[in-house]
């Protein structure tokens, strides 16, 4: 099967899925099974084009929630350098894909990332608070390394 129709059909599988919490804080790991390393590109992509198809359907909450797919395969590779910009397109419109590549960075004993995730993400949005909060939570677990 090519790589673009596997990750497509998987992409859309988690999606049905993630709706009735069959994949909570699993995500990643599901990633880390599939051997997702070498495709980070290709899914970055499909990624972007389910984004747009979900987003001209208005179906909006599968939009959203399939830009959050873009952090898993990510932390799954252990990618830490894609982690800023995937939270720049994220936002603070979900906590969950941000957690992952913040617990990832912060397990790597990379703190640097972990605060740059969570200043890029600072911006309006659903869990704006979330992002505050936790911003607040890495700083006190890093003894005060500072979030600006």
């Amino acid at each position: 099967m090519p790589p673009e129709v596997f990750w497509q059909d998987f992409l859309e599988l988690l999606g049905e899925v993630s709706d009735v919490g069959g994949t909570h804080r699993q995500e990643a790991e599901l990633f880390v099974h599939a051997e997702v390393r070498g495709d980070l590109d290709l899914m970055e992509t499909l990624v972007c084009a389910l984004h747009n198809e979900y987003a001209s359907a208005r179906w909006d909450f599968r939009a959203c929630e399939i830009l959050g797919l873009r952090a898993y395969p990510q932390v799954a590779a252990g990618e830490v350098d894609r982690f800023t910009a995937t939270a720049t397109v994220l936002g603070s419109e979900d906590w969950q894909p941000l957690e992952a590549m913040i617990s990832y960075a912060l397990r790597r004993g990379d703190a640097a990332t972990a605060h740059a995730v969570l200043r890029t993400a600072d911006r309006p949005g659903f869990h704006r608070d979330w992002v505050r909060r936790r911003a607040i939570e890495v700083d006190q677990d890093l003894g005060g390394e500072g979030h600006t």
